[in-house]
């Protein structure tokens, strides 16, 4: 007979000792720099709590490797020249859990430090390169970050700072400044909290770039605020940026060649290939080339249609016939693009317009007018949301769709599309938080939400994926109406300790080919203002370990 000797801490943890109380997940609060250029090696400081240092790091790619040193909090970045450009998930762990994962950017570009003191403009920092990524952080109340350029009449500046995406707790602005100090251009939010500055040179000369912030959650005063977790990528070039694409998606099982939009790019082009994406994906994060901006594009169903000029008045209406996807540009303040449809008597029509949740900078109006261009229905979305208009025909005949900036803005960013065809049957799964934990000889139960979407109605499985030994699932079989599936972890009592990535699988093993989907959690924060650059998650962690699992971090106070 063996005889099991329980470690002393996890004696204490059964006693109630406050040696248990104190053990905790990591629970980083930013990464600084909070990115790095492809095939570089970078040192990084993570701030936060990293009990039990050095502490395990999870990237989401094997050629982006965190090695901690000496020193708590610090690590020997290397990022492989093969690790694709875009935003990629950290996850920090030790033996009492997992954080939630972290936002870490490899670009294509370029990339420094901020070096302080650049609070004064005549003071900036001095950029020697036509394009460069800066790494910096807000660390006091009031700083302002500056940064100094030479440009040539006829380029465009073009500013544009991650920070809120990235997970921090700021409210960005980005403005440009002549030599003089004089504001030339200047912005405050985008599709999110996060700013873009575009402003074409008409004088050769220095001008500078700033960045300065604003708490998020609001403070009660409106000042400048400042944190060392203020960490921000502030993108400045004059040379090529990519901002989104012509059409602005793809039609799902096709390839299509796309027309880069944004500035600095005379006239280029990218071909994109949908032809694998699966009935459940809705968007592509598609690095642009050469530089390696993201495009964020969207996949349809329905063939694609583009607006042709001039469709202003009813008279001039473009005709389309739905199902379609109608892509388009608001091109300049008051543009309205109006599309002639035949429609039936109680035929209903779902309009989903995507043009926020694609970086587009336009809030977007969308209505259905009769011939004589009196308005039947109307949707609007807002700056930070799109519309979704449902109507049915009133009678046989032919209608008019138009769409519109809300605010009469208009400009060669101002792109649309507007999907007329439900996605095909699918569904998806989601679960409620990134991570789990489950002690020796104890169950912990993980409720999976399932969604059959478009009338999906075809036998699913759900699986787990990644369990370590001495642990087990109990799975029931998955219903079939929308709900909960309960999952049970069981630990035996000799599971060994365990620090691991799981994911939940759930598929349809009998449809031709088959179709599966992993299980979602959501990174969006508790105060949602827009897209964060990963805003879901599918690789969950699970802790295996001897003692109760540790309480949950402190929330954070507002401001």
């Amino acid at each position: 007979m063996s005889v099991r000797v329980r470690p002393l801490a996890a004696i204490l943890c059964s006693l109630g000792s406050i040696l248990c109380a104190q053990a905790a997940a990591p629970a980083p609060e930013f990464i600084f720099p909070a990115g790095g250029k492809q095939g570089a090696t970078i040192s990084v400081t993570v701030g936060g709590k990293l009990d039990g240092w050095p502490v395990g790091v999870w990237t989401d790619h094997a050629g982006l490797a965190f090695k901690a040193a000496t020193n708590s909090g610090a690590f020997s970045v290397t990022i492989g020249a093969d690790v694709p450009p875009g935003p990629h998930l950290v996850r920090f762990h030790n033996g009492d859990g997992a954080a939630e994962p972290r936002t870490f950017v490899v670009g294509k570009r370029d990339e420094i430090l901020e070096a302080e003191p650049n609070d004064d403009f005549r003071k900036a920092q001095r950029l020697d390169k036509s394009a460069v990524v800066i790494n910096g952080r807000l660390e006091k109340a009031g700083d302002v970050d500056s940064f100094a350029l030479t440009a040539e009449p006829g380029k465009w500046i073009v500013a544009a700072v991650d920070s809120y995406a990235l997970g921090s707790s700021v409210d960005p602005v980005v403005q440009i400044l002549d030599e003089r100090g004089v504001r030339v251009a200047f912005n405050h939010d985008t599709h999110n909290l996060d700013a873009l500055v575009a402003w074409r040179v008409e004088r050769a000369g220095t001008y500078i770039v700033q960045v300065l912030g604003f708490a998020h959650p609001p403070a009660a005063d409106v000042a400048a605020k400042g944190s060392a977790a203020y960490v921000y990528r502030l993108m400045v070039t004059t040379g090529p940026f990519a901002r989104s694409a012509f059409p602005m998606g793809v039609k799902r099982g096709t390839k299509s060649a796309l027309e880069l939009v944004g500035w600095n790019l005379g006239k280029a082009a990218q071909t994109v290939d949908a032809s694998r994406a699966p009935a459940a994906e809705q968007l592509l994060f598609i690095p642009a080339e050469p530089t390696g901006d993201t495009l964020w594009l969207d996949v349809a169903d329905a063939a694609d249609v583009a607006e042709q000029e001039p469709n202003d008045t009813t008279a001039k209406a473009q005709p389309v016939t739905f199902p379609a996807t109608l892509n388009g540009r608001i091109s300049q303040p008051g543009d309205v693009d109006r599309f002639a449809f035949p429609a039936k008597k109680n035929e209903r029509f779902n309009f989903q317009v995507r043009a926020v949740g694609l970086r587009s900078p336009m809030a977007a109006r969308i209505r259905v007018e009769d011939t004589n261009g009196v308005s039947l229905t109307q949707q609007e979305g807002g700056d930070l949301n799109d519309p979704r208009l449902g109507w049915s025909a009133p009678a046989d005949g032919m209608f008019v769709l138009a769409v519109s900036d809300m605010y009469g803005k208009g400009g060669a960013e101002w792109l649309y599309r507007i999907e007329t065809a439900p996605a095909p049957p699918h569904f998806t799964a989601t679960i409620p938080t990134h991570a789990f934990f489950v002690e020796n000889g104890k169950t912990n139960e993980v409720k999976v939400t399932v969604a059959r979407n478009e009338g999906f109605k075809e036998k699913l499985v759900l699986a787990v994926k990644g369990l370590p030994d001495g642990v087990t699932a109990r799975i029931p079989a998955v219903p079939d109406k929308n709900g909960e599936v309960k999952v049970e972890l069981v630990a035996a009592a000799d599971a060994r300790a365990a620090s691991v990535p799981l994911e939940l699988l759930l598929s349809a093993p009998e449809v031709r080919p088959p179709m599966s989907s992993a299980a979602t959690f959501s990174l969006r924060g508790t105060e949602p203002r827009g897209d964060r650059l990963v805003n879901d998650g599918h690789v969950a962690w699970l802790t295996v370990a001897n003692k109760p699992a540790p309480p949950p971090p402190p929330k954070k106070k507002k401001g």
